[in-house]
This record gives structure tokens, C-alpha cells and sequence, in this order.
């Protein structure tokens, strides 16, 4: 069972590229194994008049059909394989991401719920060798993300100091971490758990270990915890 609208979109682009592999794969050698057994040398065979020898000049074969035939396919092949890469990315990565609704079930957030507004988005800061987590109102907490499940959930990423990547492996989903410069992502958590959060760059000695939690939570236990939290 999927465990993210991210993970859902990369598997099903995967799936779309792995088909297609099969698909060429098996077309390419049951091809060959008939060109192999069609065009196997026999003793009474004899060479074709348009075999190359030394000396002279190779005449045309006329396969210009097999040519364009060839390069139709690939194209169609390389055309699937574009466009659905690129409505991936469009999902994941668009100019306006959907709104925010990890607020909906917190009392002070009704009239937001209610107007059908969008709730306020979650900063994340890569440092070395730690993530921040900031929350509105300015509470930040490090290396522990919560979130509540179902929810639809806007981060906006970015450094403090050098290149990190921030990325949620389980979710299959990630971007960079510039100081200066903010990325934003979004996903919906499908079930509770806690998952890894992990920096994808080489960003010095520590790399290694900068690692958090992403704890996704019931709608119930999140409403409490924010509530209580400081």
C-alpha cells in the first residue's frame, strides 16, 4: 500500500518506464531470433549480388522503410517517455502547489479551514549537519518532523550554509537545499509511521549522519501535540 501521493507518482512513472524496456526488449529479441533462424547460413547458400568486395563500390539496398520505420518508433518511445517525466516533475514541482491542509484540524486555524484557505507553509533549513524544522510562530525543532496523515502538506526548503539536498526516502521525493534560494515541494502522508529524512548532497565530514524523522501522525495525536507544543 502506497504510503504517499509521491511514492505513487514515481512508481507509476517507473512502472511506465519499466514496460516499455520489456516491451522493446522482447520485440528486439524475438526480431532477432527470427532474422537468426530466417537468414542462418546453409551449405547451398550463396552470397548476394550486393555484398561488399574488395574493390568495389556497395550498392544501394533501398531500405530506406527500415529507417524510417526505426526512428518512428524511437520517437513514439522517446515522446511517452518525455512527456510523462514531465508531467511527474510539473506535479511535484509546480509554480503554484496545492494548499496546504496540515492545519484543518488545529482550533486556532477554523476560519482558515472554513474559507477553504491555505495553511501556512513549513520551513525547513539545512545546516551542518542538521535539519531545522519551523513551524508558525516561530517554533523550530531539529532533526524531528510531525505531520499529521491525509493532510496535504507544503515545505519550503532551503540552507543555511552550504549545498544540501533534503529528501524523505520512503516518500521517493527530494530537492536542494540553497542558501539564498527557496525550493518547494509537497506531498500527502497515506499512513502513520515515521520515515527517514536524509541530506543527498556532499555537504562536508558530517554528511553521513545528517539524518531526521519525519513522524507522521493521526489527525487526533497532531492536534494534541501542536496544541501542547512549545
Amino acid at each position: 500500500m502506497a504510503i504517499s501521493n509521491t511514492q505513487v507518482i514515481f512508481d507509476n512513472l517507473y512502472g511506465i518506464f519499466t514496460y516499455l524496456a520489456f516491451l522493446v526488449g522482447i520485440i528486439v529479441f524475438a526480431l532477432m531470433a527470427y532474422l537468426i533462424i530466417r537468414y542462418r547460413a546453409k551449405k547451398s547458400s550463396s552470397d548476394p549480388e550486393d555484398t561488399p568486395r574488395l574493390g568495389r563500390i556497395p550498392t544501394s539496398r533501398g531500405h530506406g522503410r527500415n529507417v524510417l520505420v526505426t526512428v518512428t518508433l524511437s520517437t513514439f518511445l522517446l515522446a511517452v517517455l518525455i512527456i510523462t517525466s514531465f508531467a511527474a516533475v510539473d506535479t511535484l514541482f509546480p509554480n503554484n502547489p496545492p494548499n496546504a491542509t496540515w492545519c484543518y484540524s488545529i482550533a486556532a486555524y477554523n476560519q482558515t479551514q472554513t474559507a477553504g484557505q491555505s495553511c501556512p507553509r513549513l520551513d525547513v533549513t539545512g545546516h551542518q549537519f542538521y535539519w531545522v524544522f519551523t513551524y508558525p510562530g516561530a517554533r523550530s525543532y531539529t532533526n524531528f518532523f510531525r505531520v499529521p496523515v491525509n493532510t496535504t502538506v507544503v515545505l519550503d526548503v532551503t540552507s543555511a550554509d552550504v549545498f544540501h539536498d533534503f529528501g524523505i526516502i520512503q516518500f521517493k521525493i527530494k530537492t536542494d537545499a540553497i542558501k539564498g534560494r527557496t525550493n518547494t515541494i509537497w506531498f500527502i502522508p497515506y499512513q502513520t509511521g515515521t520515515y527517514t529524512i536524509q541530506c543527498f548532497e556532499l555537504c562536508g565530514t558530517g554528511h553521513v549522519g545528517m539524518i531526521a524523522t519525519l513522524a507522521v501522525m493521526n489527525v487526533t495525536a497532531f492536534q494534541s501535540w501542536y496544541g501542547s507544543a512549545k
